[in-house]
């Protein structure tokens, strides 16, 4: 059964989505890992690029209002322009954005919950929420049904295959390297060889 890591991520979590995700989202189709990161707009956006959790992250769920706030300094922008941050580096982590904010539309954002609704926050993220969720899944599942397959067609490039599966398992180390990079450090590996036989 695949693991799917999900990182809820907000300088003030809201505990109705905290407790939805760590406690009520599941499903039959994978195994869950759920992980929460409290964001300190002191240590600024790149400390969250370079966070194992994200960089490993298959859904992230971000506020949007995150990076406005005026502790930030110089670098303020809303939680969807983080999401193409992201997505440009880690082009596989599926992004959700939630905020508190009217919804503007064609951006892909969720609404947070208001406490002036009928239902309770587990109901409506159990609706709102779980969609997204579902659906980032599919997402998933199709990348790596497709990696897969890549694995066993013999007319790729094995070093680009390399660099997308460890992509898709939160890992850039192959991202600079290139076939002819690979072939000369074993060459220069051979090299080292034959001189130590010698």
């Amino acid at each position: 059964m695949n693991n799917i890591k999900i990182v809820y991520v907000d300088d003030k979590p809201d505990p109705d989505i905290s407790r939805y995700l760590a406690r009520e989202y599941e499903s039959v189709d994978f195994i869950k890992e759920y992980f929460e990161i409290t964001f300190n707009s002191d240590e600024g956006y790149e400390s969250l690029l370079s966070n194992p959790l994200i960089i490993e992250a298959n859904i992230i769920l971000i506020d949007s209002k995150l990076f406005e706030n005026e502790s930030v300094g110089v670098s303020k922008f809303s939680g969807e322009e983080f999401k193409m941050i992201l997505k440009k580096m880690y082009p596989f982590i599926e992004v959700l954005v939630i905020t508190q904010n009217e919804l503007e539309e064609d951006f892909g954002t969720i609404q947070k919950y208001r406490h002036d609704n009928k239902e309770t926050g587990i109901m409506y993220y159990s609706v709102k929420l779980k969609a997204a969720l579902d659906n980032a899944y599919e997402n998933i599942s199709v990348f790596r049904n497709i990696a897969n397959k890549l694995k066993r067609n013999e007319g790729i490039d094995k070093v680009l295959i390399e660099k997308i599966l460890s992509s898709l398992d939160g890992s850039s180390q192959y991202d600079e390297l290139t076939t002819k990079d690979i072939d000369s450090i074993i060459s220069a590996f051979r090299e080292l060889q034959r001189d130590i036989d010698v």
